[in-house]
């Protein structure tokens, strides 16, 4: 039963079904991959820089690291990346957290153009569906007279805009979604520059000798 409206609601769509169909699939695809990328994507940046700290000052570099190998998020790969050159002048850790950081921030907005685009293309896919569903109304009830041509047209009319109103519904969700995830990204992106003065911290306060001795 629900497979016959949904027919019938396609059929109403007009030409442009097909391809709204497709862009609603894509769209909802997308939020739900970010949706999960995101949610496993975190790490607690306080409690987690702290114990790095603490490893760090005991120059237990190794257990510092084997700390950070069960860790997603995007402050345990700087640390990772800060403890793996730890024995490297600060201006050349600071070159790697950089390299990192720009790599983390585009794993995050991957795929978000699709959604953008999704957003975009949706309207207008409908509305073309709406012109191309009044045109052949209209081409229809050529030479037909009276309140049955008014009937026939308005009755194409409303089927045409179903289109428009398809278009719609995937695009108000994408815009949304792409709006909120641009978001995270962007805070996200101001969490890991913190974290990276942080992360210096801890890498430089030791003195050579101690770096020395670890190794």
């Amino acid at each position: 039963m629900i497979f016959d409206k949904i027919w019938n609601f396609l059929v109403l769509c007009g030409p442009t079904a097909i391809p709204l169909t497709i862009v609603s699939i894509i769209s909802l695809a997308v939020i739900i991959e970010r949706a999960i990328f995101f949610l496993r994507y975190r790490d607690n940046s306080f409690r987690l820089i702290k114990k790095i700290e603490l490893l760090v000052a005991q120059n237990d570099i190794l257990a510092a690291l084997n700390e950070l190998k069960g860790e997603r998020g995007p402050n345990a790969k700087l640390l990772a990346a800060a403890l793996s050159h730890y024995k490297q002048d600060p201006e050349r850790i600071r070159e790697v957290l950089q390299a990192v950081g720009e790599d983390e921030i585009r794993k995050m907005e991957k795929n978000l153009p699709i959604l953008d685009l999704a957003a975009m293309i949706a309207p207008l896919l409908g509305l073309l569906g709406t012109v191309l569903g009044i045109i052949t109304s209209f081409n229809i009830m050529t030479g037909t007279l009276g309140m049955a041509a008014t009937d026939q047209i308005s009755g194409g009319i409303a089927a045409a805009l179903i289109s428009t109103a398809f278009g719609l519904i995937i695009a108000i969700p994408s815009a949304i979604f792409y709006s909120y995830f641009t978001n995270l990204v962007s805070a996200k992106a101001h969490e890991m520059n913190l974290s990276v003065i942080d992360i210096m911290d801890i890498i430089t306060v030791r003195g050579e000798d101690d770096v020395q001795a670890y190794y």
